[in-house]
């Protein structure tokens, strides 16, 4: 089933002030954003406190106070919510280093075989803050990684999404990831 034009449909009743759309959404949506959250924690250890429900139920109480936003599709919509789910587990990461006081940080694996960056293991806090370094320089390059990693978009749903070529996704991506490669193997 083409779930494109009810997300599109209920994300602007959403932010025309349906208060009943975001529910629908998150119902239609839902198997989605769960999946997005098994993704962003894959390289979780096992006893971390959220699981991938819990995670969605973290990015919904976060999705509440954004209906005023103007949507322009689901590819944005999914965008947030990884960026939503990655901030998360940043401030996770960061409650339980601080516990530790100053011990080892959050250990992430990034394992989607688009994105090895040539350490088997990557720190969640600097990855985080790659993330926000690219974002100053060129933040339709941190889109791109949210909708191809953090997702799992295509190209071709990328491109869609942003408004841009394949080809332009393409040349995005692979710096993107050279990008990543030099800040977290360093």
């Amino acid at each position: 089933m083409d779930i494109e034009k009810p997300v599109t449909e209920l994300l602007t009743a959403w932010s025309s002030g349906d208060k009943d759309a975001l529910n629908e959404l998150v119902v239609l949506v839902y198997t989605e954003l769960k999946r997005i959250a098994r993704r962003a924690m894959a390289g979780e250890r096992s006893s971390h406190t959220l699981d991938p429900t819990a995670l969605v139920h973290e990015v919904y109480e976060r999705l509440v106070p954004l209906r005023n936003m103007s949507w322009k599709g689901r590819g944005p919509f999914f965008a947030l919510a990884a960026r939503l789910m990655r901030n998360i587990l940043v401030e996770y990461a960061r409650a339980s280093s601080a516990k530790k006081r100053g011990g080892e940080a959050e250990r992430v694996t990034l394992s989607h075989p688009e994105l090895q960056v040539g350490a088997p293991e990557v720190d969640l806090l600097d990855l985080h803050n790659a993330l926000l370094e690219l974002e100053i320089m060129d933040p339709t390059m941190v889109e791109i990684i949210h909708l191809r990693y953090f997702w799992g978009a295509t190209e071709d749903e990328v491109a869609e999404a942003l408004g841009l070529s394949r080809s332009s996704v393409q040349r995005e991506w692979a710096l993107a990831k050279r990008f990543l490669a030099d800040r977290l193997t360093r």
